[in-house]
């Protein structure tokens, strides 16, 4: 699978400043590769073999201490590019006490060339290792004051087997928790997407693709809309697969069929098989690292006159560009992500015809009143939440209103023309 970023691809500079603002560390003496020793085992690396950024050696592990005012432009991403072997991290030092601001602009500042997945804080000799799965307190003491980004090559973080390994270990945490605060909406979101186009019925079984399907819920939510269909989904994770046939049993998805693969090269269409009546993609296009063969796989796989509904996460909503100027460490789907436009222009230069927008993941008024719900509150206000987005479909159809930016998901309904 290709591993080049797509020409899609955006950056919002408002967002995505490359001069750290803020609290500085007093100028000085930066640290050196001996006083940093704990901090590169506590990532498991030997300290001998990681090499100062811009030091002459073979390719691999690189640490740099950033300066109070540097800019990460120009001759440092040439000397990361020529010098990080591809599954090797980069260690970026930032000395002081930086706040989480600080630190997510030198995260927006690596990208895309490099993704941060975990961050050290060390105060008082005390570190604290940060991912995006929790907070582990480390033993040992350590003679740096500061924050630590460790990071790895993009392409080598959204790679085929990185995938594959990722989406399996998460697999069943994808399935959604039945009983758990959150689990109407997940379900009520995937069965909005679902049905978003309701194909008109047929003696004939409809053929459904799940282009990308998870835990399958989305194409098991418009198989049961549609009624006579036959089901078929793929994902790169096998674990997934597994998951999505088991749904689709319980649910009562009778012809189905999965299989693994990406979607730059799907398992489906083309010569694999004949190509779908209806295909659904919903939060799939912001893991791809190659957009522009994922567009041309998504396509191949649809009849003439059948209908495509895509869905993702809208990086331009005021929530997700809050986020990444505040919080440090984002997952890489978040970084990556496409806005509709993008993605629209992308489909309708492939001659697929656009019908409708939406956008799915809502509580009105408030963006964020749902997660509130779900976090804090127990899931107590879930299904007035629920009801008052029922109402909101009713109202405005297909959520097409333009208050729709300020949601942090988009979908869009379009048509393959007749031949």
């Amino acid at each position: 699978m290709p591993a080049a970023p797509s020409p899609l691809r955006t950056v919002d500079s408002s967002a995505f400043s490359l001069a750290p603002r803020g609290p500085h560390s007093p100028r000085g003496p930066r640290a050196t590769a001996e006083e940093l020793e704990g901090v590169f085992e506590s990532f498991g690396l030997a300290p001998g073999t990681v090499r100062p950024l811009g030091s002459h050696g073979p390719q691999g592990p690189r640490f740099h201490v950033a300066g109070p005012d540097e800019l990460l432009v120009g001759r440092r991403f040439s000397s990361i590019d020529a010098e990080l072997a591809g599954d090797s991290p980069l260690l970026l030092v930032v000395e002081g006490k930086p706040d989480d601001r600080r630190l997510a602009m030198w995260r927006n500042a690596l990208w895309p060339l490099v993704h941060v997945g975990a961050i050290l804080k060390v105060s008082g000799g005390k570190a604290k290792r940060i991912t995006l799965s929790g907070t582990e307190k480390l033993e040992g003491s350590f003679d740096f004051e500061g924050a630590v980004l460790f990071g790895r090559r993009t392409e080598h973080v959204m790679s085929p087997d990185a995938t594959v390994e990722k989406f399996d270990r998460n697999a069943s945490n994808w399935d959604g928790m039945p009983g758990g605060a959150g689990y109407p909406h997940f379900r009520w979101m995937r069965k909005f997407v679902g049905r978003f186009a309701r194909p008109a019925a047929s003696d004939v079984p409809m053929r459904v693709l799940d282009f990308g399907c998870g835990a399958g819920w989305v194409g098991i939510e418009a198989a049961r809309g549609i009624g006579n269909v036959h089901l078929s989904s793929f994902d790169p994770s096998p674990e997934m697969v597994k998951i999505t046939g088991a749904n689709a049993a319980k649910n009562g998805v009778t012809s189905f069929e999965g299989r693994t693969g990406f979607g730059e090269d799907p398992p489906f269409g083309g010569a694999k098989s004949e190509p779908f009546d209806f295909v659904i993609s919903s939060g799939v296009v912001s893991f791809s690292p190659d957009v522009e063969t994922w567009l041309d796989g998504l396509v191949a796989t649809i009849v003439p006159g059948g209908d495509l509904v895509i869905g993702d996460i809208h990086p331009n909503s005021k929530g997700f560009r809050r986020r990444r100027r505040r919080k440090p460490l984002l997952p890489v789907r978040e970084m990556n992500a496409r806005t509709r436009e993008e993605i629209r222009a992308g489909l309708e230069a492939r001659g697929l015809e656009h019908v409708r927008n939406g956008a799915y993941q809502l509580t009105r008024p408030i963006p964020e009143a749902m997660h509130v719900n779900d976090t804090r509150l127990g899931g107590v206000l879930t299904y007035p939440l629920l009801w008052m987005n029922r109402l909101a479909t009713w109202l405005d159809g297909s959520f097409g209103s333009p208050l729709q930016d300020r949601f942090d998901s988009w979908v869009m309904h379009f048509r393959v023309p007749k031949a």
